[in-house]
């Protein structure tokens, strides 16, 4: 068999398929318990197989290369389900949180309050607050809208005023819920 390998043509990779497949998906179910997961796997070791175009002086350097691909695919996968189940555990916990959701559920209504509090100001101030809110500098704003830095500041200045007024009575809420 070793020297179609080596001249890789359809009918080769078939019959390496054909000789392997089966033994490589029941190594994997060693370590992973869901055999679609498995054979999923192995179809991917010979997709690697062909695209790479490898060459293997024996047939037992062919059947390592195929069984350590399929032990690194298989610690992939488990390393990779590990994170996503420390993710989920630890979102889990959130969930069942009832203090992490109540901040949760005040965050999101202060944002949107302040996007609506903002969406309220004159076209000039909401443009430069909006801006402001992505990061940029005053002198860039300034740039941007094709004003006087020292407009920037008075508007940015005013609008922050605003807002803080808007958001006296929105405190006192905040406070009481925190508390």
């Amino acid at each position: 068999m070793i020297a179609s390998i080596n001249n890789l043509s359809k009918e080769n990779l078939k019959e390496v398929f054909d000789t392997y497949y089966e033994s490589l998906v029941l190594y994997a179910n060693r370590f992973l318990p869901l055999r679609d997961a498995c054979e999923d796997l192995v179809q991917d070791i010979f997709v690697d197989f062909w695209e790479k175009d490898l060459t293997f002086p024996d047939d037992i350097s062919l059947k390592v290369y195929l069984y350590k691909s399929a032990r690194n695919k298989c610690y992939n996968i488990i390393k990779h389900n590990k994170v996503k189940d420390l993710y989920s555990a630890n979102h889990l916990r959130q969930i069942e949180d009832d203090e992490v959701f109540l901040k949760q559920v005040l965050e999101e209504e202060i944002v949107r309050k302040l996007y609506d509090l903002i969406d309220a100001l004159p076209k000039r101030k909401k443009e430069i607050i909006k801006l402001s809110l992505k990061g940029l500098k005053n002198k860039e704003i300034a740039e941007i809208l094709d004003i006087q830095l020292q407009t920037v500041k008075t508007l940015k200045s005013q609008s922050y005023k605003i807002l803080r007024e808007e958001f006296k009575e929105i405190n006192a809420v905040i406070y009481f819920l925190i508390s």
